[in-house]
């Protein structure tokens, strides 16, 4: 199953980034965040509930620190969504995490099998066939999208090590202290933006259109953090490691559908590739 649960994570975080991207479009960064955190911190009380497991407090505090380091990486990732190209941002969130993910993957001992060892070279693989776009003359490359994507994928790294440490007997207890770590950068965030720009953040006209977005982000955000937690109690941080591809090519097929964004042949068989790297993953 944990294959099935790093798969639908990785749908949940693409859909989230995208609209989270969206969002940043329409309205200030900092309202964004501020936002999709304390939304979400009613459905993490429900969904923990559900579940088997009883919350304690080390359980608390670790997933406090992983909403630290995840609250920092959302007004990142959302910031280089809404610079875009959508497909290479996701695609560059990918690479750093299957290389983080697989270096403390090997800190901490868990086993990498040869076949593990081919779906990771696979998995690397198919992120530059989803990234690859052909030179175009005379228009210089965006570049800050993809840099703010390296800062963001090390920031959510930071946020599944630590949650990886939480006790397992706390079911998805820990979910419920990342949502307030990360409602508490959000917070921190939009306090700093209002005397930046002395309380003039909001536009002038405030639809629900506009709320819809960072809503619908915030609400996948923590569908994504459940499976994600399901995923580490049933599999270990190599497995997410080589399965991220799934993320990029998810956001591709987002970006195809929703927004537009032209799939090319390229982008195709790195979807093949990668549909290889996971038949390795799961044997």
């Amino acid at each position: 199953m944990a294959v099935v649960y790093t798969l639908i994570n990785a749908l949940f975080i693409s859909m989230s980034n995208v609209l989270g991207g969206e969002a940043a479009k329409r309205l200030p960064l900092a309202v964004v965040v501020a936002i999709t955190g304390p939304t979400t911190i009613v459905l993490a009380l429900v969904i923990a509930v559900l579940f088997p497991g009883a919350p304690s407090e080390p359980g608390f505090w670790i997933g406090f620190l992983a909403g630290l380091f995840g609250g920092s990486g959302l007004p990142v990732a959302y910031r280089a969504f809404a610079h875009g190209p959508v497909g290479i941002v996701g695609a560059v969130l990918a690479v750093v995490g299957t290389a983080w993910l697989t270096i403390a993957g090997i800190v901490t001992g868990e086993p990498i099998t040869p076949l593990r060892l081919a779906g990771l070279a696979l998995c690397m693989l198919a992120i530059l066939l989803v990234t690859y776009r052909p030179p175009v003359d005379g228009v210089r490359p965006n570049l800050r999208g993809p840099l703010l994507a390296l800062v963001a994928g090390t920031l959510f790294t930071g946020f599944i090590v630590t949650i990886n440490t939480a006790p397992a007997a706390d079911g998805l207890w820990p979910v419920v202290g990342a949502r307030f770590g990360v409602t508490t950068v959000a917070l921190v965030f939009l306090v700093g933006m209002l005397i930046r720009t002395r309380g003039r953040l909001l536009p002038h006209r405030l639809t629900g259109r506009m709320l819809l977005f960072p809503i619908a982000a915030g609400v996948t955000d923590i569908l994504g953090n459940l499976f994600l937690v399901l995923a580490l109690q049933t599999g270990d941080l190599v497995l997410l490691a080589i399965l991220s591809p799934a993320a990029p090519i998810f956001t591709a097929i987002i970006g195809r559908v929703f927004l537009g964004e032209r799939m090319t042949r390229w982008q195709i068989l790195g979807l093949v590739v990668a549909s290889a790297a996971l038949i390795l993953a799961s044997l």
